[in-house]
């Protein structure tokens, strides 16, 4: 009889390590620092149920184990879970309120925003990073966003987003220097919200 491995069944992560790790984390640098831009995936990835294939990218290259991962419902596979321990060697845990960074999809309950951790006086930077998949980003001007990294005001459309998010949003960037910020993904494009980036419109 011969024993499978444990780790047998487990996708592959980047194919090179260092360029895959430095590529997306150098588009996710930009998206971060000129809110509202959109940057496309740079390299090809595997992706276990319950991710996207630029959730599973970002986190590969962001995550590692002194950082938390929080999952939604919809997204704690398994597969995924696996994939990150495995991977990023990243705690994946149930208390949204100690999460570094917490992954859901558009279509999921997002009441959880609230929980997230926004940081202190004394440590703004120990907050939450919110990464989002989503069915589609445009510059369609469904927002006009404003702040720093943005030369006057840019546009952004992410859809399906709820007017919940806005209301949520308005709070967390009256929270500066503290507060949370966002990563929204598709499959293969990417575009963030700084805490600093204003949002007007919807």
């Amino acid at each position: 009889m011969t024993l499978q491995s444990p780790t047998s069944d487990l996708l592959p992560g980047f194919d090179h390590a260092a360029f895959d790790s430095n590529a997306v984390f150098r588009v996710i640098l930009d998206a971060m620092s000129r809110p509202g831009r959109i940057y496309d995936r740079p390299i090809d990835i595997a992706v276990p149920d319950g991710l996207n294939a630029f959730a599973t990218a970002t986190l590969l290259a962001m995550a590692d184990s002194d950082t938390t991962v929080w999952l939604s419902p919809g997204c704690a596979t398994q597969a995924a879970s696996r994939h990150l321990k495995f991977h990023c060697g990243s705690p994946i845990i149930t208390d949204i309120a100690q999460a570094d960074f917490a992954v859901a999809a558009i279509d999921d309950d997002l009441s959880f925003i609230a929980q997230l951790k926004v940081g202190n006086a004394e440590y703004p930077d120990q907050s939450a990073t919110l990464i989002l998949m989503v069915h589609d980003i445009t510059n369609i001007p469904q927002m006009r966003l404003s702040g720093p990294g943005i030369k006057d005001s840019h546009t952004l459309e992410v859809k399906g987003l709820p007017a919940a998010f806005h209301a949520w949003w308005a709070e967390n960037h009256r929270l500066f220097p503290c507060g949370v910020d966002v990563i929204f993904v598709t499959d293969t494009k990417i575009a963030a919200l700084s805490r600093t980036t204003r949002i007007e419109g919807k």
